[in-house]
């Protein structure tokens, strides 16, 4: 089985690997300090301890005179003691290039997003299927959103087995038949082999026609950078088609890279705004940055604009989007950067509440800005046994033109809950939020789905696949230019 689903991410965020070649003028390298006991631990501590007193946001809130990372004896619960209490977000890992994959889309996968309950009063768990890929082995196996998987790998799925979906390099699976408030196994299981693969985002794109209203529906799981020239061509057939109305389906998306956010932004945006380069995100950086960039009059790292380059704007006056518990990070980024411009029209759960954006530090980078490889043309301090470390570090808190922010999620205008018993196909009106949408866009109430007193009780986990970043991604790139602002020890 590969590394990539071995590895335990517990992130909330994607990652960036290319890191600043330059540093300011005034940066004055400090005096590289020899290794010679080559301890592992002790590089990773000097990592942690350099890259949150250089970048963190709330690097302000630790007391770095009585830190002393050479007596710490293990690095992750080193890390943890730094990282502030309300924090959810900057991470520690000894696998960055498991985080760069996952936070690109590509994976080896089965290519299903799960999510596990308790039926009744037993102790066995049902996975239900939220969505599945396009092209992946649960695809091909016949795997479809909304289907209840009961057994695996002959035997019931439990809290110390349901991590197989994840780490096993083959599975087989029964799907669950539910009548009467009673749920039964097929007799015959489905074989499925991960591979690993590009995880398209953009898991429906269509256009519905309701009532004199062409409706451009999307919906978007994951912010990568692979997927901004999709979104311009999606945008571009419902420019085409004459769609009027949109509705944004984020419910699933837990954010990504800041620049893909912008993108989609300015399509949506009205056509003045984004002309006008307008500034929809306001940045706030850790002290010692803010006045940084104050001082070296780059304001451009303190917002946000949208941009003209695009080829593509719907100008919309409105904007529906559909959101729930896992809409985070840049996801919110769209919902509160649109909407001192529009009227955006929230329809589903409250979101999350992510409203930080971070990059990911290597020690190659702290070690290539510090001249810790070289001095007087001989290497000083190797980084080997550690190149792969990283860290997700949360560098500025976000806000709209407004000042709005949202540490405890944005609560929706109309509150529709999802019923992971009676998932329907992305697109169907038989879905509660689509139908609230169309409702409102075309002042007519849409088929409702069957009603829940025929469903048994379920007791939702909070368990998620193991191997996948969190909710609450939202990566920007370093600027050039960027001071560190580094201990000199």
């Amino acid at each position: 089985m590969k590394k990539t689903m071995n590895a335990r991410l517990a992130i909330c965020g994607l990652c960036l690997l290319g890191f600043l070649t330059a540093c300011d003028e005034e940066w004055i390298k400090p005096t590289p300090k020899p290794d010679p006991e080559n301890k592992v631990t002790l590089k990773v501590n000097e990592f942690i301890y350099e890259g949150l007193r250089s970048e963190y946001l709330w690097e302000n809130t630790i007391n770095w005179n009585a830190i002393d990372f050479k007596k710490e004896k293990d690095s992750h619960a080193f890390f943890k003691r730094l990282i502030y209490k309300d924090d959810r977000w900057t991470s520690l890992t000894d696998n960055a290039k498991a985080w760069t994959q996952a936070f690109a889309g590509v994976s080896t996968t089965y290519g299903f997003d799960l999510r596990f309950s308790y039926i009744g009063q037993t102790e066995e768990l049902v996975a239900i299927v939220r969505y599945v890929y396009p092209g992946s082995p649960a695809d091909r196996a016949g795997i479809r959103r909304g289907d209840l998987l009961l057994k695996l790998n002959g035997g019931p799925i439990t809290v110390k087995n349901y991590a197989d979906f994840y780490d096993k390099p083959t599975i087989v699976v029964n799907k669950g038949i539910l009548k009467d408030k009673t749920l039964t196994a097929e007799p015959v299981g489905v074989a499925m082999t991960a591979v690993e693969m590009y995880q398209d985002p953009i898991l429906k794109d269509t256009v519905i026609n309701k009532d004199g209203h062409r409706v451009g529906y999307l919906c978007y799981s994951d912010y990568t950078e692979r997927s901004t020239a999709e979104l311009i061509k999606v945008f571009t057939r419902f420019k085409t088609a004459g769609v009027t109305d949109v509705v944004l389906d984020l419910r699933y998306n837990g954010g990504g890279y800041v620049s893909t956010a912008r993108a989609l932004c300015s399509i949506l945006a009205p056509e003045a705004a984004m002309k006008k380069k307008e500034r929809f995100l306001f940045k706030l950086w850790n002290e010692n940055y803010m006045s940084y960039w104050k001082s070296k009059g780059r304001n451009d790292e303190l917002y946000e604009t949208f941009v003209d380059t695009l080829g593509i704007n719907m100008n919309l006056n409105r904007l529906y989007i559909l959101t729930g518990k896992g809409t985070a990070s840049a996801s919110e980024l769209t919902l509160t950067g649109l909407t001192p411009y529009m009227d955006v029209v929230q329809i589903g759960d409250t979101t999350h509440g992510k409203f930080c954006g971070g990059i990911v530090l290597q020690p190659d980078y702290l070690a290539r800005i510090k001249n810790w490889y070289y001095h007087n043309n001989k290497p000083v301090v190797s980084y080997q046994g550690i190149q792969n470390w990283g860290m997700y570090v949360m560098i500025y808190k976000f806000s709209n033109k407004r000042n709005d922010e949202f540490p405890r999620g944005f609560a929706p205008k109309y509150v529709v809950k999802e019923y992971l018993l009676e998932l329907y196909p992305f697109g169907d009106e038989r879905d509660p939020l689509l139908g609230k949408a169309l409702e409102l866009i075309t002042g007519k109430q849409v088929a409702k789905a069957r009603s829940r007193r025929i469903q048994p009780a379920l007791r939702e986990l909070p368990i998620d696949n193991p191997n996948r970043p969190l909710n609450g991604k939202a990566i920007d790139t370093p600027p050039a230019g960027q001071r560190l602002f580094m201990s000199n020890k």
